[in-house]
């Protein structure tokens, strides 16, 4: 039986692995809202592997404040969270208010910096709880 915190990191590792297939496929809005549920759902995997349960929030500055062990490796990248957050919605649906990515759709630059960021979330946390 697979534990409840490494289906977490199992649903992000395929996130992360379609949104590295979607940078080079061109996919930008998508793999901006792929590297946001893989930062989502690493959050979500070290909180419940430390018995805490979880809001119901894909907000990543919200989750990430609930890893306090983690705060501090976590720290640099709060201003990413905020940005990769800003991804969720727009970069879904059509039909969002105007303005709400102050950029427009996102670019080649947004999702690469995006993807990275989330490569390095889901590498701390993993080497924290993947083998455990």
């Amino acid at each position: 039986m697979i534990a409840p915190h490494k289906k977490w990191l199992i649903k992000a590792e395929d996130d992360l692995n379609f949104a590295n297939v979607g940078i080079e496929a061109g996919f930008y809005a998508q793999v901006c809202f792929l590297s946001q549920q893989v930062i989502e759902k690493s959050l979500k995997s070290y909180l419940v592997f430390s018995g805490e349960l979880y809001p119901r929030t894909h907000k990543l500055v919200d989750l990430w404040k609930l890893c306090r062990s983690l705060e501090k490796e976590l720290t640099p990248f709060e201003g990413r969270f905020r940005i990769i957050d800003e991804y969720y919605i727009p970069a879904r649906y059509p039909d969002v208010l105007p303005g709400s990515l102050l950029s427009g759709e996102p670019s080649l630059d947004n999702a690469g910096e995006a993807l990275e960021t989330a490569t390095r979330i889901y590498k701390i946390i993993n080497d924290k709880i993947g083998q455990k």
